[in-house]
């Protein structure tokens, strides 16, 4: 027979799994919940472990999940449930709100793979307009004449430098970044159009960016590129910036030895956009190996 608080479990994952509206778990053909990745799945269990731990009710959690969702509808369906929960930890004082935007992220860290990628460790970063602006500021303003940048899908990647130092505008939601000869217009903030030609928000949805991350490739056991990515509201790739690496110089010949300042920059973003210091493990390859 069953234990109370496994059935109690079992009662809180039959009402998530039977929420319905904006709230409602995506499910594939045959019914079933879909996770994309494997901190999707976490997140909800967690959720249900949490309401379970607190003796509240699912309601309670539900109508946090509600508003986080009200609050960023660009936001991906998993990550409202993480403010969500957050917000529910919080109001418990199971931990502070400090504590939780300290370790969210860092915590939904996760491994996966991609088309001829064999190992990616993802660390999700927050969408709001102005951490994007901060992010997209460092990497492509501030160290301009050592990151690279463009597109990677299968069959494709783009590294494309700036000859000079960017400038940046925003306007309606838009940050441009003007590379002198050429510029890059990314959607990170409202996008509402003009008076005279507004914005419906489905398409303003889809433009904006709606998932934001760290990356790093490992390869044989180590780390062995680093990178940030951006994606809009369809899961489309919008810009990923090769960051420094400390096995090559800035015009992409392999060094002898690696380079660790060469990792300054991903450091930084790790320290100002995670809150996590320098990994060690980041500096354990020896010698470079083409990925």
């Amino acid at each position: 027979m069953a234990s109370t608080d496994d059935q109690m479990l079992a009662d809180l994952r039959v009402q998530a799994e039977a929420m319905d509206g904006p709230t409602a778990l995506p499910r594939d053909d045959g019914d079933e919940p879909v996770f994309d990745q494997p901190w999707q799945g976490r997140a909800v269990a967690v959720a249900i472990e949490t309401v379970a731990a607190l003796g509240v009710s699912w309601d309670d959690f539900r109508d946090r999940l509600i508003a986080a969702i009200g609050n960023a509808p660009h936001r991906d369906y998993y990550e409202s449930w993480l403010a969500a929960l957050d917000d529910l930890v919080a109001d418990h004082q199971l931990a502070s709100r400090q504590d939780v935007d300290r370790h969210r992220m860092a915590a939904a860290a996760y491994r996966t793979t991609e088309d001829c990628v064999d190992d990616l460790e993802v660390f999700p970063v927050p969408i709001d307009e102005r951490t994007l602006h901060e992010l997209l500021t460092l990497t492509l303003v501030e160290h301009w004449h050592s990151v690279r940048f463009g597109t990677v899908i299968p069959g494709a990647v783009h590294e494309i430098t700036a000859t000079q130092a960017p400038r940046t505008t925003i306007l309606d939601g838009y940050l441009t970044i003007d590379l002198g000869n050429s510029r890059l217009h990314l959607c990170i903030g409202e996008h509402r159009g003009s008076t005279g030609r507004p914005v419906e928000p489905e398409p303003a949805r889809r433009r904006r960016c709606a998932h934001a991350e760290l990356q790093r490739q490992w390869i044989d056991g180590a780390p062995g590129s680093w990178m940030f990515r951006m994606f809009n509201g369809d899961g489309d790739q919008m810009l990923t910036v090769l960051l420094p690496n400390p096995h090559r110089d800035d015009d992409d010949r392999i060094l002898d030895e690696p380079d660790w300042s060469r990792l300054a920059l991903w450091d930084t973003m790790r320290a100002r956009f995670l809150d996590l210091p320098p990994d060690p493990i980041d500096r354990s390859r020896g010698r470079f190996d083409h990925a």
